[in-house]
């Protein structure tokens, strides 16, 4: 890994406003990489090991349902962050993604960043508040399309 500049992955939303120290070491494990339509970062409960940051193109979070074509949940674009699940037991994937556009991102190995954590609690308290808000995004977004998916004519506030 290595080879990312420092500026151009502080300058991803995700990590704006990151010490330049702690961006620094998070370019010497990371990697750019560059990948078509229709390319599948991983698999709904595979081995979550890794996260990806993107920088140009879409991505598509799905899940399988039986006899059914996948199911789109949401669809992740630049600045967006691929993969959350790395996070916490059981590390396995809650969905599959797949890449609607050709994508460039920025790819970590889940234990390398792990390990940064570890030997640098100030950093992991950064990069977990950053990953807190993430989480938090996707599950209003979730409610969102809950309350829409669910709701009846005449229920929403304000309706006569």
């Amino acid at each position: 890994m290595g080879g990312v500049l420092p500026s151009a992955l502080a300058a991803h939303s995700f990590l704006r406003g990151l010490p330049s120290d702690d961006a620094a070491r998070l370019t010497e494990i990371a990697a750019e990489v560059s990948v078509p339509a229709g390319h599948r970062f991983f698999e709904e409960n595979g081995r979550a090991d890794r996260f990806w940051l993107i920088r140009t193109g879409h991505v598509a979070l799905d899940m399988h349902l039986p006899g059914r074509p996948r199911l789109i949940v949401e669809t992740l674009g630049d600045g967006d962050m691929i993969g959350i699940s790395w996070v916490a037991s059981p590390q396995e994937w809650q969905y599959g993604a797949e890449a609607v556009q050709p994508t460039t991102a920025f790819e970590f190995e889940a234990a390398a960043v792990i390990a940064l954590c570890d030997s640098d609690p100030a950093f992991g308290y950064q990069l977990t508040r950053r990953l807190l808000a993430v989480a938090s995004r996707r599950l209003h977004a979730s409610r969102v399309r809950l309350m829409d998916l669910y709701s009846a004519p005449g229920i929403h506030a304000g309706a006569s």
